[in-house]
């Protein structure tokens, strides 16, 4: 789910009741590029270390038909979040301890009222009049936070074209930028209730979702690291990020990218902000993906302590395999709570 920005010092107005929230988000700042950001080739290409090894601890993700027909079954805010990480699930949110765990409760339920970001015509106009100059270079990406300046980045290294998924929103500045990259159509799949006023946006939730809706390419920007902790209305469950992931591969063509952002460093379950990926986490994500780039990385950030309240998020493009199903295990055909561990 995506933080709430104002653009270029412009109030665009986001419904009653999301105020706090928005005070608490913007507390949630990326890391200012600064001394600590890495300069040397070994140390800021993906590919430069072995490849991240999966750990002991790698649950059954289910076949596409599976994933898929849960996803569309999820209602727009199913309930609001629990205070607490539920005891029994604790070992599966962990890793059985390989986790650390920290508390940051947030309800952007709004008490289960469910929330509503409108952005009319004339808003969502200028959004893309920006996208498009920062895009083709006549806009310096200066000013922007790092992590919107590796978007951009990845945009203009990566063809984006023809029909393109958005996984959660509370601004329509990614489809912007989608827009601005030559998609043709934006469809945001989001929980909560959104009217982005554009001829090529559309905002959908996640049970109006075409099955077979093959996808070009998606972005995910700060929006599964939050998915399976109920922040959002969501179902709890403690695979929910890898599901999402999963749902998100089935859901595009054979061979479509993924635009991922999320944060990195150390594993940790924030309850129930969100969860930042390290050595245990990061690989289980990544499992059926083939990576294709990896803009903003740094292995020193990655396995440097930091605050889990000052967000490092590098940009991910994954290509879907040539036959969505290709990591699936056959045998999985549901997908339910767990309440003990498995190995």
């Amino acid at each position: 789910m995506q933080s709430p920005r104002a653009w270029n010092g412009r109030k665009v107005w986001c419904g009653a009741g999301v105020v706090l929230a928005v005070a608490i988000l913007m507390t949630l700042t990326p890391t200012p590029i600064d001394a600590a950001t890495p300069s040397t080739t070994a140390d800021t290409e993906w590919g430069s270390r072995p490849a991240l090894p999966l750990t002991e601890w790698a649950p059954v993700i289910p076949s596409c038909p599976a994933v898929v027909a849960r996803y569309t079954a999820s209602p727009a805010v199913s309930s609001t979040p629990p205070r607490d990480m539920p005891p029994d699930l604790v070992n599966a949110f962990t890793a059985n301890g390989a986790i650390e765990t920290a508390e940051f409760f947030v309800d952007d339920t709004i008490g289960g009222k469910g929330s509503h970001y409108q952005y009319p015509t004339d808003d969502v106009a200028h959004m893309v009049d920006s996208a498009e100059e920062y895009l083709g270079g006549k806009r310096s990406t200066a000013r922007l936070p790092p992590m919107d300046q590796w978007i951009v980045k990845a945009l203009q290294k990566h063809t984006l074209a023809g029909r393109v998924a958005v996984y959660g929103s509370m601004s329509p500045w990614y489809e912007a930028l989608a827009v601005g990259a030559g998609a043709a159509e934006v469809t945001t799949i989001e929980y909560n209730n959104l009217t982005y006023t554009h001829p090529k946006m559309v905002q959908v939730a996640p049970r109006d979702v075409d099955p077979a809706a093959g996808f070009d390419a998606a972005l995910s920007i700060s929006s599964f690291d939050h998915d399976g902790l109920g922040r959002y209305g969501d179902a709890v469950h403690p695979d929910g990020d890898l599901l999402a992931m999963k749902a998100a591969q089935c859901l595009l063509r054979p061979g479509g990218l993924l635009f991922l952002t999320l944060p990195v460093g150390p594993d940790v379950v924030v309850w129930n902000l969100h969860r930042r990926y390290g050595r245990v986490r990061l690989p289980l994500l990544l499992r059926g993906w083939e990576v294709v780039d990896v803009i903003g990385w740094s292995w020193a950030r990655f396995d440097a302590a930091a605050d889990y309240r000052r967000s490092y998020e590098p940009v991910f493009v994954l290509r879907a395999p040539d036959g969505a199903e290709a990591d699936a295990d056959a045998n999985a055909d549901a997908v339910e709570t767990p309440t003990k561990t498995e190995l």
